[in-house]
């Protein structure tokens, strides 16, 4: 347990692992996948849950608390990239995908999945033109979002710069949204955000203690929420896995944790004050 990959800032984060401690059962712990539990890379393909949260949150899970993801992913890709059905923490999970617009519940299989929009299917060709005028640029096709990454090209805080009004352009024309990520535009439909999806993770658990765990400017709408729920008298910890890209997040943060290893990190010291 490294305490100095992680702060915490803020009286709740003092507070948070006596109330978990105090009624395990009645504690929420909701993380973003990509650059939270699993660490950033050029090839989307590519990321891994860090196996030292994993085991924390096995023994956590194992405490009765409950697990949730909240990502931009589809359900079905955060399954297989965190090979989460091979994975005891996860096994009566909910995952919430496309921020909350899909919803899988390893403990029962049952999932919802609606229809890609036919705007974005409209829009796919058209991005996928743009992208492929720009070398080194990269279309992730996530079936309700499309997601241009710019993390492989030679300048990518440039490329990202000046893709922005393209991308904006073509959102506009076709309906939909743009979602500024780390490195990454993302062309959506406008229907869901994280916000709604933790509000519904809420309700569904009715939760004594709730951790909100991201990186990205997608999570911004989670800790609003969070921040609901505490005037409400839940006991609440934003946690934000830090980085250069999006430095405006450590503002929000509760516990600030350097990357996803410091998440692992604070993990690993939330397990030692349960025991």
């Amino acid at each position: 347990m490294d305490k100095s990959r992680w702060t915490a800032r803020t009286l709740a984060a003092e507070a948070f692992p006596a109330a978990v401690r105090k009624d395990p059962g009645r504690t929420l712990l909701a993380f973003d996948f990509d650059g939270t539990l699993a660490h950033m890379n050029p090839d989307p393909e590519a990321v891994s849950l860090v196996e030292e949260s994993a085991s924390a949150l096995e023994q956590l899970t194992g405490l009765g608390v409950d697990l949730a993801l909240i990502s931009g992913r589809p359900v079905d890709t955060l399954v297989r990239l965190g090979r989460l059905q091979e994975r005891p923490a996860f096994s009566q999970a909910t995952i919430l995908g496309q921020y909350g617009i899909e919803r899988l519940d390893l403990a029962t299989g049952e999932r919802r999945i609606p229809p890609i929009p036919v705007e974005i299917d409209r829009a796919r060709p058209e991005l996928a033109q743009l992208v492929a005028d720009h070398p080194g640029a990269y279309l992730e096709d996530k079936g309700r979002a499309l997601a241009v990454h710019v993390r492989r090209m030679p300048d990518p805080e440039a490329a990202q710069a000046a893709l922005s009004e393209p991308v904006h352009q073509l959102a506009e024309r076709h309906g939909l949204q743009v979602e500024p990520g780390r490195l990454v535009w993302e062309v959506r439909a406008a229907s869901a955000d994280k916000g709604d999806a933790l509000r519904e993770l809420i309700r569904q658990h009715q939760p004594r203690a709730v951790l909100m765990a991201g990186d990205d400017l997608g999570d911004l709408a989670a800790f609003a929420a969070l921040a609901e729920a505490a005037k409400r008298g839940i006991y609440t910890c934003a946690l934000v896995s830090d980085s250069q890209e999006q430095p405006e997040l450590r503002r929000y943060a509760d516990v600030l944790c350097d990357g996803p290893d410091g998440v692992a990190a604070w993990l690993q010291h939330l397990v030692s004050n349960l025991r």
